[in-house]
């Protein structure tokens, strides 16, 4: 009987084995791996670009005195207009007054002189060497009054330019030293603005070129939104920063929109025509060492890697300069354990 009972709790253990190893087996089946893909395809479409800066007046000069006195009078404050050639401020010029009469005096003095001379040579009185020196004596006495003329013009400083003083760095009673700044007077007739874009951008830029101008602090009429205004690309320096690779372009505002000045906050809005562009999802891209790739499944579902050269981006999208073929499916989901080589299922809408 216990041979029996024996034999009985053998069969058992065998069933229970059985059973266990089944979904064991199942388990070392592989899954599929997952994937969405989409097929890479050239799209027309228009490229825009929003960079910012600060306003800033077309011309601007910082006024300096060129000699050495105490300010008699400064005639403009900030804010007032001025002409070319307008008087601005007044030095005292007593001193140089004095030396430029002593000049004169000196130079009248060798006048008299040579024509003495001249008129003994007529008469073989004296030596053709002493007309030489008198003449020396009346050059020289003539370049000591320029001078002293030409120092007592700087006691009146004029505007080199019609625009608006924008700073006053002295009041009359003061000594101004030889090199003082004194005013700084801007033309705010045109504006400008300088950007920074990056070198892929730039190429697509050139000289005269109209871009849409955005003010933040002033609004259109009846609507409460930034001020729009039309600009220029008036100049393209000609390098490039190797750590930002970004150039600089400046824009020009001629003239000036009312309410504009210099300082205010500004954007600027490129729209460039693009033909034929290879874009992919900004998501789909992945990154190494060495640069952006993307995965892309072939005609066997059979995983493989492309390295890319990425261009501008737009939006969500990224433009493919280069590595990248129109066609190739390209893997845009499931990128969880994906290596090259791997069997893939694609499908649609599938999270990873």
């Amino acid at each position: 009987m216990s041979g029996k009972i024996v034999t009985l709790l053998c069969t058992a253990l065998i069933l229970l084995s059985g059973c266990e190893q089944q979904p064991s087996a199942k388990a070392r089946q592989a899954k599929p791996h997952l994937v969405e893909v989409m097929q890479a395809a050239p799209a027309d479409i228009e490229l825009e670009r929003i960079r910012t800066g600060s306003l800033e007046a077309f011309q601007t000069i910082n006024i300096y005195t060129q000699e050495e006195g105490i300010v008699n009078e400064i005639l403009p404050r900030e804010g007032d207009r001025v002409k070319r050639d307008q008087l601005l401020v007044r030095l005292d010029d007593q001193l140089l007054s004095a030396q430029l009469q002593r000049a004169r005096a000196v130079r009248q003095q060798a006048e008299t002189e040579l024509a003495r001379i001249k008129g003994l040579i007529k008469r073989n009185l004296t030596a053709r060497s002493e007309l030489t020196s008198r003449e020396t004596d009346l050059a020289v006495a003539q370049a000591d009054e320029k001078v002293i003329a030409t120092r007592l013009g700087y006691t009146r400083i004029r505007s080199p330019i019609d625009g608006v003083i924008t700073g006053r760095h002295t009041e009359p009673g003061n000594l101004a030293e030889q090199s003082s700044h004194l005013l700084t007077v801007a033309d705010v007739s045109s504006l400008r603005l300088k950007v920074d874009v990056s070198e892929l951008l730039l190429n697509q830029l050139a000289i005269g070129m109209p871009v849409d101008i955005q003010i933040d602090a002033l609004q259109s009429s009846h609507q409460l939104k930034p001020f729009a205004v039309s600009g220029t690309v008036s100049r393209i320096y000609p390098t490039i920063d190797p750590t930002t690779r970004s150039g600089t372009l400046e824009i020009s505002l001629s003239p000036a929109p009312e309410g504009a000045r210099p300082g205010q906050f500004a954007r600027v809005k490129f729209s460039i025509a693009r033909q034929q562009v290879l874009l992919l999802p900004f998501g789909s891209l992945r990154q190494s060492a060495n640069g952006s790739y993307v995965f892309v499944t072939d005609s066997d579902n059979k995983v493989q890697i492309r390295p890319l050269e990425t261009g501008l981006k737009t939006g969500e999208q990224i433009e493919i300069l280069a590595g990248l073929q129109p066609g190739e499916r390209v893997i845009t989901r499931g990128f969880t354990n994906l290596k090259p080589g791997m069997q893939v299922t694609v499908v649609n809408r599938t999270s990873d």
